[in-house]
């Protein structure tokens, strides 16, 4: 059966708001809400170019002056997600000294950036479809999960180097702090859609309590 004309898609969640889409070509951002739009209706595999090019009222060309190919608009969907595009926020960058409130503060940005019901959704599509697709998890830890990582890695660094925490190996400590969050706040919801929200304020807490009794020079 043939598919009905796509309509042009309003933002969706992950999308910068309007504000800090200043300098950034508008055509773009249309390309990548019609693009998360598709994928979420039919899958990777069936969301064609021109689909996302007619929900986006946009040309074929107009994609491809932006993206190569799909696997270019999903990975380009995954940064804007992880806030890895210099439109949106990125990962809060305290200034060391007070790592209580630095990782409050990116333990909420992360718990933020998996909170969305579209964003869930995209990780669903993305685990249904890499093993034919394998360029899916590429992009999505190329674009999305390396870059975020590389930011708070940074962070704990600086905190180490401040003197306020000692981390034997920080990327195993990035991780340990993340799947705290993500393991109670998105993981579960992975299988069980309708599944009741967690307190993410408390997770977060728990989370920076349990990172710094092992980390802190303090304790």
């Amino acid at each position: 059966m043939a598919r009905a004309a796509a309509r042009p898609t309003p933002p969706v969640a992950g999308a910068p708001p309007p504000s800090s889409r200043r300098g950034r070509p508008p055509k773009r951002d249309a390309v990548l809400d019609a693009a998360v739009a598709e994928f979420l209706a039919h899958g990777y595999e069936h969301a064609t170019l021109a689909a996302i090019a007619a929900r986006a009222g946009v040309s074929t060309a107009t994609v491809f002056k932006h993206f190569h190919a799909k696997a270019d608009i999903f990975g380009a969907v995954m940064a804007r997600v992880f806030g890895n595009d210099a439109a949106r926020h990125e990962v809060p960058r305290p200034t060391p000294g007070d790592p209580r409130a630095g990782l409050l503060a990116i333990g909420r940005d992360y718990a933020a950036t998996l909170a969305p019901a579209d964003t869930r959704a995209l990780f669903r599509v993305m685990i249904a479809e890499v093993p034919r697709f394998p360029e899916l998890g590429r992009e999505l830890y190329e674009q999305g999960k390396r870059p975020y990582l590389n930011r708070l890695h940074a962070y704990l660094r600086s905190e180490a180097g401040a003197g306020t925490l000692r981390i034997p190996d920080v990327p195993l400590a990035a991780r340990q702090f993340l799947g705290m969050i993500n393991d109670v706040t998105f993981w579960p919801h992975m299988l069980v859609v309708d599944l009741a929200e967690a307190d993410a304020e408390a997770v977060v807490a728990a989370a920076v309590d349990t990172f710094l009794r092992g980390y802190s020079t303090a304790r």
